[in-house]
Order: C-alpha cells, then structure tokens, then sequence
C-alpha cells in the first residue's frame, strides 16, 4: 500500500463526540464451560481501537442461553459465538429462535492462526440466515474489521444530519429527495438559507479570525488571495461551525451556482470545506447532500480523507469544448485516444476541487482567488482552494444514487494533475483513469463523484451489505 492510500484523514485537535465513528461492542457467547475455539484476547488485540471484546459468559443450559441472548443491552452491536472443542453441537444450533427474536448480528470470526475462514459454520450461517439471524461468516481479518466497522457506522447513522445551505433548485433537491437517503441510511437532511452563514459570520469578531488562522494556516499557501477575502473566508468557516454544532451535523454543502454565486455573492465556502474537515466534519460542494453522504459512507468508515469534484469523460469532446470555452482538457500525446474511453477530467471552479492538504503531493493547499467558470468570470473576489492529486495513485470513486440504497463503487487511478495555460477558468485538473468507465456513466448518478486514494472496493461490499444497499461495481 503506498503512503497516500494508507493516509489518515489529518484533524487539528480532538473532534466532537457525535463525529466519531462508535466503537463497536462485542459480546462473546460461550457454549459451554471449557476452553473456547477463539483467543479472545488475540482477537480484542485485532479489533483494537475498532472494537472492545466484552467479558465473555459461558452457557450452562438452554434457559440460561434465552435469557442470557434477550438480556442483552442496547449497547451490544453484535454476538460473538464461541464454541468449546468438542462434538456436541452449540445452543444456537439447537435454539436459534432467541437470536431471531433479539435481532443482533451473529459473527462467526475467522480462524486467527490461519486468517482463513472457519468453514466447520458454512451449515450453520446458512440455516442461521434461512431462519431470520443476520449471520456472519467472515472471510478474513480485513474483511472483520470492516464489519466492525460497518456495524459502528450503522449505529452513527442512525439519527444523523447534515445540513445544506441554500436553494433547493438543483436535481440535489433535498425536499423533494432527501427522504430516500433518512429511510435507506437514517441520516436528516437539513436545509437552512445562506443567510443563517451570513448573520452568523457579522458577529466573529477580527480578533477570533486572526487567531482561528494563525492556529490553521501552515497547512495553506496565500498565493494571491485577498487579505480581506481570506477573513471572509475565515469568518464563513466559523458561522457554518457554530451552526453545525448547534445541529449536531456530520457536515455541510452549500449550493454555490444555484444561489451563492449568480446573486453575485463570492464568500463562498471552499476553505471552510477543508478546514471544518480537519475538524472532523465531512463537507462537499453545491450543497448535493448525495455526495455529502457519499462521503460521510467513505470518511467515518475507512477514516480517510476525501474529495468530490466534477468528473467529464473525456470522449464527450463536443460539450466539453462547450463547456470550457473552446478548450476540451484532451490529453497530450502520453494517452493517445485509444485510451480516452476511460478517462475523464475532475475539475470545479478553476482546479481540481476542494482538495484536502494530505491528499495533495505537497501536503498544503494554495488559496488564490474564487476561479469562476467560462460563463462566470473571476473578478479576484472569494478565496478559492488550488490542490493537486497524486500521479500514479490507486483511487476508488464512489457516488450514492438518488434512491439512498444504492452505492457505485468504481476501480481507478490518477494519471497526473494538469496545469491548464490561459485558462483563467480552469487552471488545473486531474486526468483519472477507470477500469470500466464506459460502465460506470452508464449507470452514473452525477457528475459529482467522490474520490478517496486506495483500493477498497472489498471494504465497500462488506459496508454495502451491512448497511442494506445494493453496490454495483465498476
């Protein structure tokens, strides 16, 4: 694994409880006094920091196993069944039907001397499943501990929002949409105006940006933003904070071109983006509280950063040219147009997009002035976000459809970051490469697509499986 796809998502400080993937509680279930099948203190070194393994009890009869299985607390994610060695078969054999009835999920863990997977459980997951027991039988430790994992993000989702700031006047309509994702996943779309950012922002004092910044700042380059535009920036940031904590909020989106923008508004929100995540939140652009999801399913779950940008195939040559003034971003003569099948750009607001400082080579950001589009010139006004992404890295690219319960998941890497000459609008990108490009705009959702560095498509079809989505690969 390179050094970008094993990165940590980078946080300032300590981060509010309700942003903190819960660590999961496993209850082992012995069937029997003696000595147990699995080394529960190998296995609590494993899941460290993942899970706790709870102190196991041994059961002594079948009264004993009912009473023990609905007794159990609503802070037990999931049983943990443990056999003795031996040939008398186990309690959840022979009386499943507290199990259906209590509802937890059954983990039969991998053999950990081997990391194989204990196929003596085949019969028994099976009849579990046919019978109503969400049963697992997990194939590796990796593939256990993004169970755990999962299990954690079932329980922080249950309850959540986010909020989106503006009109809801793109196909990101969170009245008319967001219930589809708080029925699949249990997450609350908030909708407040862009004027809650605004009244909030009156009241941060001079002194509160100049000292929020100067704790902030060495992650970030001034290269030729504003001084007064970097304290808008600043200033938006703690007014979008302090709203966020008063709504005990995953993160945020704000619909910049929807609303923002063609009022003539350019305190918008790109620093913010990246400086409420090293706090802990999860934040997108445009307010499309799909993304937003997609990234609070790749963020809280693999713990890694993210970013969203808009993706353009590359063989759409016509309405890219359109789309950039004349110029369709093709590559050079290193991907001959054999290869543009599966490619595509990522670009947003004159760069790659809002890009986190650890996923960029140089491990800082340069803030410039807010980058427009073709049609919306820049006027030097706002404070734009100028990352790269790494050359020769390993993504995945995740997008969670309009119905909330199913999730693309697509193989890729990135080729290179582009500086764009002339290009006011559009001064870098990045070239992506997909397995199966073609495939995934079949099916896409978006143009927004979620990008995380690393392959975890295996991680993905444990996570869609706990959580109830369909996942389709590409």
């Amino acid at each position: 694994m390179s050094a970008f796809a094993d990165t940590k998502r980078y946080l300032a400080g300590a981060v509010e409880p309700w942003l903190q993937r819960p660590v999961v509680r496993l209850q082992p279930l012995v069937a029997t006094v003696g000595t147990p099948n699995v080394d529960l203190d190998a296995l609590a070194r494993q899941v460290e920091g993942v899970a706790v393994v709870l102190p196991p009890i041994a059961i002594r009869s079948a009264a004993h196993w009912t009473k023990t299985v609905l007794g159990l607390g609503k802070d037990v994610d999931a049983i943990l069944p443990v056999s003795i060695t031996s040939y008398p078969t186990e309690w959840w054999n022979s009386h499943p039907e507290p199990l259906v009835k209590r509802g937890l999920p059954f983990i039969f863990w991998p053999i950990i001397a081997y990391d194989e997977p204990d196929f003596w459980r085949w019969s028994a997951t099976d009849m579990l499943k046919t019978v109503g027991v969400e049963t697992h039988l997990v194939e590796n430790t990796r593939a256990g501990l993004a169970l755990l994992r999962a299990l954690g993000m079932r329980r922080m989702l249950k309850g959540s929002k986010i909020v989106v700031f503006g009109g809801q006047n793109f196909p990101w309509n969170a009245h008319a949409a967001g219930r589809f994702v708080t029925g699949s996943l249990g997450t609350r779309i908030v909708v407040r105006t862009i004027e809650d950012i605004r009244r909030r922002a009156a009241t941060v004092s001079d002194a509160a940006v100049r000292a929020y910044w100067a704790a902030r700042k060495a992650r970030y380059v001034e290269r030729g933003v504003k001084p007064e535009e970097l304290a808008t920036a600043v200033r938006t940031t703690l007014a979008i904070r302090g709203i966020l904590r008063k709504e005990r909020a995953l993160g945020f989106g704000l619909n910049c071109f929807g609303d923002l923008i063609p009022k003539g508004g350019r305190d918008v929100p790109c620093l913010a983006q990246t400086l409420l995540r090293e706090e802990g939140y999860i934040a997108s652009c445009d307010g499309d509280f799909l993304a937003m999801m997609s990234m609070v399913l790749t963020t809280y779950f693999l713990d890694k950063p993210t970013m969203m940008s808009n993706m353009y195939p590359l063989r759409y040559v016509g309405a890219l040219t359109d789309h950039f003034g004349g110029n369709p971003l093709s590559p050079g003569r290193s991907h001959p147009r054999a290869e543009w099948r599966n490619l595509a750009r990522l670009a947003h607001c004159s760069s790659v997009g809002v890009v986190s400082p650890e996923m960029t080579p140089e491990g800082k950001v340069e803030l410039k002035d807010w980058g427009g589009t073709w049609e919306i010139k820049r006027d030097g006004r706002g404070c734009g976000n100028a990352g790269r992404l790494a050359a020769g890295e390993k993504i995945t690219v995740i997008e969670l459809k309009f119905d909330g319960k199913t999730l693309l998941v697509a193989d890729g890497e990135v080729c290179e970051t582009t500086d764009h000459k002339g290009m006011p609008h559009c001064e870098r990108s990045a070239l992506l490469r997909f397995r199966d490009l073609e495939a995934f705009v079949a099916d896409i959702s978006r143009e927004h697509t979620v990008v995380v560095y690393g392959d975890h498509i295996p991680e993905f079809r444990v996570l869609a499986k706990t959580l109830g989505l369909t996942m389709k690969e590409f």
